[in-house]
């Protein structure tokens, strides 16, 4: 085997567990406050993105209806959201609010989440976004074409 595979090995071991590292703390983070970070991440789509419907967070979270209406369930029954039907004419229209608890939290998780990311270095985090969007494009290349 070459020298150049062996690397390219070793890098990619070296990026997934950063990766790991970073998850981890995300997620530790989050969990101090009952929520996984991917919860977080919707209510943060929520407040400050203004993403209100489940349509918009399943195209930017790149997921399924379904999968989305199960994320919402859980931040309904953990009251940090409302949902809000439509009018009597079309009730499959539904809107997302956050409550006055579910902002709280949202504001303190990211007041830590900032805390945290001075300790990053930013040149490793563009340097991972970098290989993510990379990798992202070989996905996307390797899909048959009838899944594109």
């Amino acid at each position: 085997m070459s020298e150049i595979p062996n690397k390219k090995m070793q890098l990619l071991g070296a990026w997934y567990a950063k990766l790991q590292r970073i998850s981890n703390n995300l997620n530790g983070i989050s969990q101090k406050h009952e929520l996984s970070f991917e919860q977080f991440l919707v209510l943060e789509q929520i407040i400050e993105e203004d993403r209100n419907s489940p349509s918009e967070l399943a195209i930017f979270f790149k997921t399924s209806m379904p999968a989305v209406s199960r994320k919402l369930n859980i931040l309904q029954a953990k009251k940090l959201i409302h949902k809000i039907r439509g009018e009597q004419e079309d009730q499959r229209l539904m809107w997302v609010t956050v409550t006055p608890e579910g902002n709280d939290i949202y504001e303190a998780i990211k007041h830590e989440l900032l805390m945290w990311g001075d300790e990053i270095d930013i040149k490793e985090l563009n340097l991972m976004a970098d290989v993510n969007h990379y990798l992202s494009q070989i996905n996307h290349q390797e899909q048959p074409l009838n899944q594109v």
